[in-house]
């Protein structure tokens, strides 16, 4: 497990399958403690290995932990060393081998995803690595259209870059207003479908207006 490394709570998210809004509730609620780090007007949470450690392990001892159970195990989870695998509690001996090789496997693999992604693209905009498309736009409307629709509209990218794209978006989520998740293509050819444009009857003469 990488040392000293710190996440944000989507990139959390991203290497436990857990969505940002679980890990605040988890910080809000003392079940976990979050470091702060200001970015700009923002303050950010940050959770290191000993919190995805314990997260991992909630989930497959959820049922046998009790709340001070929890607390002890997380207590000693803060104090074990990054390099160490195995987790001695009195008389019980935990190992953590597995559970940090799959760690290990989402962190890799976030990491791949971040290096098909442009962060610093044309206004700030995170672009597919070599591209002008953002990859915010492709992950809102692959959610919608599937990835097979999508690379129809954006033949210029891979398939390996569409989903590249989706997992940038889950780790790093758009700021501000969302993308559509129907294309302007997607949109005209359903509005077609219904008819939207058969219709012309009352449309009567169409010319040009003399501005009043």
């Amino acid at each position: 497990m990488p040392q000293t490394q710190n996440f944000t709570l989507s990139e959390a998210g991203y290497v436990l399958g857990r969505t940002p809004a679980m890990l605040n509730k988890a910080v809000d609620t003392g079940i976990i403690l979050a470091r702060q780090k200001k970015v700009g007007n923002i303050v950010q949470r940050l959770l290191g290995p000993a919190e995805l450690r314990f997260l991992r392990l909630a989930d497959e001892l959820d049922k046998d932990l009790t709340p001070a159970g929890r607390r002890r195990l997380y207590g000693a989870l803060r104090k074990l060393p990054e390099d160490a695998h195995k987790l001695q509690l009195g008389k019980l001996e935990l190992d953590l081998a597995q559970i940090d090789t799959d760690l290990k496997d989402r962190m890799k693999r976030l990491e791949t995803v971040r290096g098909r992604i442009d962060s610093e693209g044309d206004r700030g905009e995170a672009l597919i690595r070599g591209t002008t498309i953002s990859a915010h736009l492709i992950a809102a409307l692959t959610r919608d259209e599937g990835v097979d629709a999508v690379l129809a509209d954006f033949p210029s990218i891979t398939r390996d870059q569409a989903e590249a794209a989706v997992e940038y978006a889950k780790a790093y989520p758009k700021r501000g207003r969302p993308y559509p998740t129907k294309s302007l293509k997607t949109t005209l050819a359903a509005l077609a479908d219904a008819g939207a444009f058969d219709d012309d009857s009352d449309l009567g003469e169409v010319g040009p207006r003399a501005i009043p």
